[in-house]
């Protein structure tokens, strides 16, 4: 997350940048007005008092609305009274503080998920942007630079609520993530923002010194410069381009369909003072998404079977309660391994007659392993999934290692239709201004 004296330092210099000389030699009288503006910086921060950071409020969609509606009245306005009015000063003010707002999110972008196109999208984005490195030394260097490596990340609502909307340890961050091997680029955005800053303040003014051309090429320079200038720079044709960029980003840049991986690994275990031949993992099946669970096991001297079931939530909670107070009477000695074996079956026979899906692997089924597929749904449902072995040689110990690899498909052809739509609509503006200031010139210079 970008910090609070950051979010006042970077978006107040941007926005300062952004202004006209008109506008900025009257904030130069009302520095303090400037200064509250500047204070909405920090404003999208409100959803924290809700519980939920990082959401409602981080939406590009709300600001976006806000600006347009303040363009379009201070379009009208203007025709209908070149003079300076409250009603100017109000919607100037409210139209800076909605830019504060987007460059706020934009700030947010790369450090976790948003709720980034609520309320058409209800799904949070992440982009995440790495530094790729190959292991072989260049030059002098220990490592050879691949390039930069971009990705977007999509999580519903309800993950979003257990896992993103809370401040996270460094130990909590790093169960839920784990080390990556890439080098990440914290607050990627942030950097590029503070690069464009350094380009206009530092990069650009040291061209000046360059030997100066000819006043007739230099002059025609100035003069297409300026023509160009004019054609983009009118508040509703920049707005335009804004939308034509937030509807690729909604829809093409983010892609039709987006695959999320997550992989979990497990110990089967049996032996004198381990008994443990069971897994269950709760997952969420995602709205507008393909569900593909593969499981998979080793497979070793000791011959053995395995069973794959999908069950309900209290199934579920039955087994594995079971199974820990089996194994607990075992552990102290209540009962022998025998009379374990025996009532671990009766557990595991009951567990298939309630589950809704069953399979069994045998022998070297297990390292090709079995393929479940969830399709999309409407709302978000838990599955929850239970693997055991119940088939073994009971005289021999073992430990297998089992892997479940889960694979969200998630498709996104509503997001990319409605991302069409916004970009259209950006189109249209930059048309309709354009042809409105080409009337206007005609009119002026007839």
């Amino acid at each position: 997350m970008t910090y609070t004296p950051t979010h006042l330092a970077v978006q107040g210099i941007i926005v300062w940048l952004l202004l006209s000389k008109k506008n900025k030699a009257y904030y130069k009288e009302h520095r303090w007005e400037f200064i509250l503006i500047n204070l909405v910086a920090v404003l999208p921060d409100i959803d924290l008092l809700i519980g939920y950071h990082r959401s409602y409020t981080h939406s590009l969609i709300l600001p976006t609305f806000i600006l347009f509606s303040m363009l379009v009245i201070d379009k009208i306005n203007k025709d209908a009274s070149p003079i300076e009015s409250a009603t100017h000063k109000i919607v100037r003010f409210v139209k800076l503080a909605s830019l504060m707002w987007i460059v706020h999110i934009f700030l947010d972008l790369s450090w976790g998920p948003l709720l980034l196109f609520w309320p058409l999208d209800n799904n949070l984005y992440d982009l995440s942007v790495y530094l790729r490195f190959r292991n072989e030394a260049w030059l002098f260097f220990p490592l050879t630079f691949v390039g930069l490596i971009p990705g977007w990340s999509i999580y519903s609502m309800t993950e979003g609520q257990r896992m993103f909307f809370i401040d996270l340890s460094q130990e909590e961050l790093q169960s839920i993530y784990g080390e990556f091997l890439d080098l990440y680029i914290a607050q990627f955005t942030f950097h590029v923002l503070l690069f464009i800053v350094w380009m206009l303040v530092i990069l650009f003014p040291a061209f000046r010194r360059k030997k100066r051309k000819p006043a007739e090429d230099r002059k025609k320079f100035y003069t297409n410069l300026k023509a160009t200038w004019s054609l983009i720079k009118r508040q509703l044709t920049l707005f335009g381009i804004f939308l034509i960029f937030l509807g690729l980003m909604l829809g093409p840049i983010i892609g039709l369909n987006r695959s999320m991986d997550y992989e979990i690994s497990y110990e089967y275990k049996s032996t004198q003072s381990l008994f443990d031949p069971t897994l269950g993992i709760a997952f969420v099946n995602k709205p507008q998404a393909t569900t593909l669970v593969n499981f998979s096991s080793e497979t070793g001297l000791v011959d053995y079977n395995v069973t794959v079931l999908t069950s309900n939530n209290d199934t579920f909670i039955s087994f594995f309660d079971n199974f820990e107070n089996l194994t607990n009477n075992y552990y102290d000695k209540n009962i022998t391994y025998e009379q374990m074996i025996a009532s671990y079956s009766i557990l595991t026979n009951q567990a298939k007659d309630e589950s809704i899906f069953e399979s069994k692997l045998i022998g070297d089924e297990m390292a090709s392993g079995i393929l479940i597929t969830f399709n999309e749904t409407e709302e978000e449902e838990t599955v929850f999934l239970i693997t055991f072995v119940d088939e073994w040689n009971t005289t021999e110990s073992f430990i297998y290692e089992a892997k479940i690899a889960i694979n969200y498909v998630i498709h996104r052809k509503q997001a990319v239709i409605e991302g069409g739509i916004l970009s259209g609509i950006g189109l249209a503006i930059i048309f309709a201004d354009q042809i409105i200031a080409l009337r206007k010139s005609k009119k002026a210079k007839s």
